[in-house]
């Protein structure tokens, strides 16, 4: 214990910021672990949970434009034919 007691205030940060270091690394596998476990609330080729016919005109509207920007980000993200994917 004598060790402990002797060390300088910085020395005592290093050893402070070495074991927050080892608790994110620990609690960063445990939620990677349990994202992994859960399974996907709702798929692209899944129905939405409201039908269309009890929607209000703006909320038409909200759906389509939210369809047309993910629409949009999978155009983006998609590799060009000149583009090589790994």
């Amino acid at each position: 214990m004598t060790n402990f007691s002797s060390m300088e205030y910085p020395y005592w940060l290093i050893v402070a910021g070495a074991l927050l270091l080892m608790l994110g690394f620990f609690g960063l596998a445990l939620r990677r672990r349990s994202v992994e476990a859960d399974p996907p609330e709702m798929t692209s080729n899944q129905e939405p949970s409201e039908p269309e016919d009890d929607l209000t005109s703006v909320e038409v509207y909200n759906r389509t434009a939210k369809e047309k920007r993910r629409d949009r980000w999978a155009e983006r993200a998609a590799p060009t034919s000149n583009e090589t994917v790994p």
